[in-house]
């Protein structure tokens, strides 16, 4: 599409990685797949990594989106009150501190917010909740984490169902009552934040999904991956579908550009 399109902001992560010499450095990392996929569905993916605090709401009146995506870092368990269970647990303090003030100033300012996997965490810490911080060390889970040796393809395909609430906005979104979904963390959703409502299950009955109690502002959180996958599976596609119609909501608002028609191509089938 030419001309101006709704701006996602990708919020930034950090980690200490093997340069081409095997030295450690720092580096900032933007989630990939969540920058394509929101690009291949006409939106402009960006980010403001380490954005100073007093910037972020003038920033914020930039963008008509937040995509926060996953990581191999952890939400630091000083948030919800507890400590670290294990050592050499990853944290990312500088993503931690601008995710928790960027949801909740989106929240405030009514920006679309969609989150994935340490991105729905980073969401329901925000408000007020809690994680489990280990679910390899619960017996009965069903099996949420990857293997290390599988291939990156198969480490987001489909591990395990999740059921959405009867009668529920994810329902009414994808159509469906129960789909199969991409499964690959250690922490998941212990206590629900503030104002947070869930809308899906695993079969250990493990939140899966959840959003903002006031249905009009899209602002969710998924403990799977609907930004892999999303051309094929019906649930994911609908799901991001609906993110980037709220994102051109917005977009409208700010700027009064009018709103594209949607298109209607043939829905996605499950493979």
């Amino acid at each position: 599409m030419s001309g101006p399109v709704p701006a996602v902001w990708v919020v930034a992560s950090h980690r200490m990685l093997k340069n081409p010499n095997d030295h450690d450095q720092r580096y900032t990392l933007v989630d990939e797949a969540g920058q394509l996929t929101v690009l291949n569905e006409g939106l402009q993916p960006m980010t403001y990594p380490r954005a100073p605090l007093d910037r972020v709401e003038a920033l914020l009146d930039t963008v008509d989106g937040i995509l926060l995506g996953g990581s191999d870092t952890n939400v630091h368990p000083h948030l919800y009150g507890e400590e670290p269970h294990h050592e050499g647990m990853l944290f990312d303090h500088e993503r931690d501190e601008l995710a928790q003030a960027l949801i909740r100033l989106a929240i405030a300012k009514r920006v679309p917010i969609i989150s994935f996997c340490r991105g729905c965490q980073d969401f329901n810490v925000a408000m007020g909740g809690s994680l489990h911080q280990c679910l390899q060390d619960q017996p009965g889970r069903v099996k949420h984490w990857e293997d290390p040796d599988e291939e990156i393809d198969d480490q987001y395909a489909e591990r395990h169902f999740v059921t959405t609430v009867l009668g529920g906005e994810l329902e009414r979104i994808t159509g469906m009552h129960r789909f199969p979904a991409s499964s690959l963390h250690a922490q998941g959703v212990k206590e629900l934040g503030q104002g947070l409502v869930a809308e899906a299950h695993a079969d250990d009955g493990l939140v899966e999904a959840f959003r903002w109690h006031d249905p009009s502002l899209f602002a969710w959180g998924f403990q799977f991956h609907p930004e892999w996958g999303w051309r094929w599976h019906p649930a994911y596609h609908r799901i991001m579908d609906a993110y980037v119609a709220a994102c051109w909501q917005h977009f409208s608002a700010r700027t009064g550009a009018p709103v594209p028609v949607p298109q209607t191509p043939h829905p996605p089938q499950m493979a």
